[in-house]
């Protein structure tokens, strides 16, 4: 019997992939590699693991058992999809967005190194859903509905993992140059990565007021009217369909801005500071 592994984009997508009635197994990938610090790709994966669960369990609160669960949720997953011979057919469900490019590609680039023999790769990976107008990522659809795309799975070759691996090595160091020769690369079957990159480009950028395209964004809708910081992230979330960012990372953008006085909270509510 074929021994099949598909790795899932985030629990969101697990909770409907139980009801799929698919083959195989299921790992989760719970890492948020777009955001935060990284290292350079030819450090070892337990240092990356150890400075990003650090900077987690700082960004968004620290619990005492942060350092347990990023072992289980992360690295322990982790260990599960990238070993080099124990599945048949190892099928990566990722969307378009910036969130779901950068995951992919970090795991492609760690594949490119383990001298692949036997497991065929594929991707599930997708922009839109029939019947669904507002599309965001796979956690929308439910078990059919995913089931309807499990056909779709395309094989991904030798030359889709060397390119995510030098877009990996580029991405990781922040090398806004090395990522801009990149876009004009043949992406193969990575057919959204390049719209990702472009946003992550354009977010690395620094306006003359001090602001990124994301931190401008956040204050244009506070320009607006006074809202509730949830009002606020809600509204970001909604009109957004290139990042994939998530609540807590829209907070932590709005509290960086409260932190530079860009924006107070008055009465619970969020307003431009005249500079």
């Amino acid at each position: 019997m074929e021994r099949i592994l598909h790795v899932l984009n985030g629990d969101a997508t697990a909770y409907s992939f139980a009801e799929a009635g698919l083959p195989g197994e299921v790992a989760v990938w719970r890492e948020m590699l777009s955001e935060g610090p990284l290292l350079e790709a030819s450090q070892p994966d337990a240092a990356l693991w150890a400075l990003r669960e650090n900077w987690l369990s700082t960004e968004f609160g620290n619990q005492p058992d942060d350092a347990e669960m990023y072992s289980q949720n992360v690295i322990a997953e982790f260990n599960r999809i990238v070993q080099p011979n124990a599945y048949d057919q190892i099928v990566l469900w990722f969307e378009h967005d910036l969130f779901c490019q950068i995951n992919l590609v970090f795991l492609l680039s760690r594949f490119s190194n383990v001298g692949l023999e036997k497991p065929v790769l594929k991707q599930v990976s997708v922009n839109q859903f029939d019947g669904v107008p507002d599309f965001k990522g796979l956690g929308q659809l439910t078990g059919p509905q995913l089931a309807s795309l499990y056909p779709q799975a395309e094989s991904l070759t030798d030359y889709e993992l060397a390119l995510a691996a030098r877009v990996w090595a580029a991405y990781a160091t922040s090398d806004a140059q090395a990522l801009t020769h990149l876009l004009s690369d043949d992406f193969g079957r990575l057919r959204y990565l390049r719209d990702a990159l472009q946003a992550h480009l354009a977010r690395l950028q620094v306006r003359e007021d001090g602001l990124t395209i994301i931190e401008n964004q956040l204050l244009n809708l506070v320009q607006v009217a006074p809202k509730t910081p949830r009002q606020i992230v809600g509204e970001w979330l909604s009109a957004d369909h290139i990042y994939g960012l998530g609540d807590s990372s829209i907070e932590s953008y709005l509290n960086r801005l409260l932190e530079r006085n860009v924006i107070q909270e008055r009465e619970g509510r969020l307003i431009e500071v005249d500079r």
